[in-house]
């Protein structure tokens, strides 16, 4: 028995995979065009290359700069006491060469230099915080890229749905005067409708199967379309499941993105203020070295020892550049605050206009399916009265035609209202 039920459970969830893999829903689109984005797999690169920047900025001012060199430098003299080439500390007055003072006649240095930069806290910190700055652009960047992504897929995702309603909604119909045309045979040989009317509907028929397949052709490129955006390969699909849109919250304790990204461009300013006043800090530098320096051959083993000491720069006058950007910053800030406030607004406007759009969505499609329901009922009584022969083909039609156009415009104020939430969804975050 539990064997029995163990694979009934496998079967199902098996049959749930399948039914899922050719049925893909909107949060699938979504889910894959999320992993697939190479945008947003580049960000996530770039966020990590930022993170090994920071180790990088540490290793470049807290760390030992250690490096080795070596030099041999020749300075011969010409023309020395009789010696056509000579390498002396001593030359005679009418020699020619470099100046002894210059160069002692010759180098040999083979050294390993040591530096360290110190008391520059405040320096790295500087330079680490303007990285995770640039950094955290980077993940705003990405949170607005997937954004329009769930707002482009969605969109595409809804207005697909609608052609699906579409085509069922023409089959039916299809279905239906089918069967009537089987009916009208049999009253067109009883001598009850005259065989105009059988070849009337009959013209009907072929045209509601070329608007069908025209829906189909669209609905195909629709669906195409969807996992092209979501970064999928083709693949068979035979229904798509209703959209269910959430309505996002109202954002109050949670910063809208414009006010984050706002307070995050605000802060890259500040740290590349930081950054420049970097140069106006003192910096103390500690070095050393060892090794093997001389200026003669003989005795060179005796020329290895050592060296250190300390380097200290400070800033005294710049031509007053730190005051200048110092005030290109607050330019900067200012125009940042310019783009808030409009931003601000924008917003605002936006979604009052939207919801007042929904709302008058709502209304009419309530009065609309009161509308749509007598028809149903005046179209139910036409197909009795033409089996009786007591209206003509062309006012079934007609009733049909009317009844078609009201339906579609149902199913386009439903698209309409799933559209006006995305969009919705898409402005207020």
């Amino acid at each position: 028995m539990f064997k029995k039920l163990t694979f009934l459970f496998g079967f199902f969830c098996f049959s749930q995979l399948l039914y899922s893999q050719k049925n893909p829903g909107l949060d699938s689109f979504l889910e894959n065009a999320r992993q697939n984005a190479p945008v947003l797999l580049e960000n996530n690169n770039l966020e990590k290359i930022g993170k090994i920047q920071s180790d990088i900025i540490r290793a470049q001012n807290n760390a030992f700069q250690v490096n080795a060199t070596s030099e041999v430098l020749f300075a011969p003299y010409f023309n020395n006491n009789g010696n056509a080439i000579d390498i002396t500390t001593i030359p005679s007055p009418n020699a020619y060469g470099y100046d002894v003072g210059i160069t002692n006649g010759g180098l040999y240095s083979a050294q390993v230099n040591v530096t360290k930069n110190l008391f520059n806290q405040a320096v790295t910190d500087n330079l680490l915080f303007q990285n995770k700055i640039k950094n955290n652009a980077i993940g705003l960047s990405s949170e607005e890229t997937a954004h329009n992504l769930v707002k482009n897929i969605t969109d595409a995702y809804v207005k697909a749905y609608q052609l699906q309603l579409q085509e069922n909604f023409t089959r039916e119909i299809l279905k239906d005067l089918k069967k009537r045309l089987q009916v009208l045979e049999l009253l067109v040989k009883r001598g009850i409708l005259q065989e105009s009317d059988y070849l009337l509907l009959q013209l009907n028929i072929e045209s509601k199967n070329l608007e069908l397949r025209q829906i189909q052709n669209n609905l195909e490129v629709a669906i195409n379309q969807l996992y092209t955006f979501s970064g999928m390969k083709l693949d068979k699909t035979d229904t798509l499941p209703e959209p269910v849109l959430v309505k996002n919250a109202e954002l109050n304790k949670i910063k809208h993105f414009y006010e984050r990204k706002f307070k995050n461009d605000s802060l890259q300013v500040a740290a590349d203020q930081q950054v420049f006043e970097n140069a106006y800090k003192p910096q103390l530098i500690a070095y050393s070295n060892t090794g093997l320096n001389a200026v003669k051959i003989p005795n060179i083993a005796h020329k290895i020892g050592l060296s250190a000491g300390l380097r200290l720069t400070i800033p005294i006058y710049d031509g007053r550049q730190r005051k200048y950007n110092a005030r290109q910053s607050e330019f900067k800030k200012e125009n940042l605050k310019f783009y808030k406030n409009n931003a601000k607004i924008q917003l605002e406007n936006k979604l009052e206009s939207i919801k007042i759009q929904i709302s008058a969505l709502k209304e009419n499609k309530i009065l609309l399916g009161k509308q749509i329901k007598k028809q149903k009922n005046i179209l139910e009584i036409y197909k009795g009265k033409l089996v009786q022969g007591q209206v003509s083909i062309v006012d079934y039609l007609n009733v049909i035609q009317n009844y078609k156009q009201n339906v579609y415009t149902q199913l386009q104020m439903q698209t309409n209202m799933w559209l006006l939430q995305s969009q919705y969804n898409f402005i207020n975050w």
